[in-house]
């Protein structure tokens, strides 16, 4: 079989590129591979390097990254209208959601063009990742073939709660006036598509049962399971992101500049570690905040969970699930979580992980299982069982492979 898989997010460098989306990206690869050809449409930034040579130079680095053989083209993405006041960057977005900032990406006819180059070479089926490329799919009038499409996160819900995020400003709000055309178009893409794919039960009642859209299917985010840790005795929390994505960094600020404090206020030999790229965008990186450690990037994350004692994600904003926290859970590690941060997960408040929403409650669940280590352990164990039968990396590669030929036989 021959399979066109689409995207906007290419893995520019193999050894960063690492975080959520780029890990369920390359779980549908390595589902994938293992049953079809794969051709690769990908859009990138009009300053990369999109010459023949340059292409050939990724595609053998891809294909040794990946294990597989690999056709790969790359196609120039469209403009986002920076040079204009806000208002009218806004304007366009309000009528098509392929005009807003996150998906104009694939809106022109230079990416028609590259598709329906790439549809000459007769594909058994699509595979879309993400809804900027459906967002393409639904501009092409001509007959496809069988369609997959990778939701992830329910954009409209996660564009709306990122426009409620402070700083609250009037520009900011006339976001608001692009949601119906997001919905509309989201919607649209998922009836398009035959097969849609969702990361929770949580989204999928919510797209199935709410909205009544068919062909939804849940494919959890999921991790290989490492060996299991025992709990060190070392009071370190941690937050682990790529702080380039604002909830990310809106959560660091929060735990830095609000519970933090009121940790080390009762356990002054406490130490926050705040792991992941991009950290110099948060807030307080450079006041050198008293007991925070910011590491960058950390390419080993068995010695980052080793002397982790409480993993934390204060997150208010986003979608669908974060892999961060299904990480932890797997290696047993005890999680205190906003609702919002452990959404759609099987992880369940006071026997898997600790949920608190209110700052002073956070810092006292952080607080009790750097001093409790029956019950950080009780709760880790926990965590990691529900990891080993809900998220394990191996069993989510068969499910997909199971649900794409069901898809093409039907």
């Amino acid at each position: 079989m021959h399979c066109l898989f689409i995207s906007t997010h290419f893995p520019e460098n193999l050894k960063t590129d690492v975080q959520g989306t780029f890990k369920r990206q390359r779980i549908f690869i390595d589902a994938l591979k293992e049953i079809s050809q794969l051709e690769f449409l990908f859009f990138v930034p009009s300053d990369k390097n999109t010459s023949k040579s340059d292409i050939d130079k990724k595609a053998n680095a891809l294909s040794e990254h990946w294990g597989l053989p690999i056709s790969l083209t790359l196609c120039e993405s469209s403009r986002y209208p920076r040079h204009l006041p806000k208002w009218k960057q806004q304007k366009n977005g309000i009528l098509d959601f392929r005009q807003q900032k996150k998906f104009i990406e694939t809106s022109g006819q230079t990416q028609i063009q590259a598709l329906e180059t790439c549809l000459e070479n007769k594909p058994d089926f699509i595979f879309c990742h993400r809804l900027p490329s459906m967002g393409l799919i639904t501009r092409v009038r001509r007959r496809l073939p069988t369609i997959f499409f990778d939701l992830d996160d329910i954009e409209h819900v996660s564009f709306a709660r990122r426009v409620h995020q402070p700083p609250v400003r009037l520009r900011t709000l006339l976001y608001y006036l692009q949601i119906p055309a997001l919905f509309y178009g989201e919607t649209k893409a998922i009836r398009k598509a035959n097969q849609t794919f969702i990361c929770s039960n949580t989204n999928r009642k919510y797209l199935s049962q709410y909205l009544q859209l068919p062909g939804i299917k849940v494919i959890p985010n999921a991790v290989s399971i490492p060996e299991p840790q025992p709990l060190t005795d070392a009071p370190n929390l941690m937050l682990l992101g790529g702080y380039y994505f604002y909830p990310n960094r809106n959560a660091a600020d929060l735990l830095i500049e609000k519970i933090w404090p009121l940790v080390r206020a009762r356990q002054p030999e406490a130490r926050l570690i705040i792991a992941g790229s991009s950290p110099h965008l948060i807030r307080s990186y450079d006041k050198n905040p008293p007991g925070v450690e910011f590491t960058g990037f950390v390419e080993n994350l068995d010695e980052l969970y080793a002397r982790t004692r409480v993993v934390c994600c204060p997150v208010t904003a986003g979608s669908g699930t974060r892999v961060k926290l299904v990480e932890a859970a797997a290696y047993g590690k005890p999680i205190v979580s906003t609702t919002l941060g452990a959404e759609g997960l099987s992880l369940i408040d006071e026997e898997s992980y600790l949920q608190r929403d209110v700052i002073s409650e956070f810092a006292e669940g952080c607080k009790r299982l750097l001093q409790n280590k029956t019950l950080a352990e009780k709760l880790g164990k926990s965590a990691r069982k529900a990891a080993i039968e809900n998220y394990d990396r191996s069993e989510i590669i068969r499910n997909i492979q199971g649900t794409i030929k069901d898809g093409l036989v039907l």
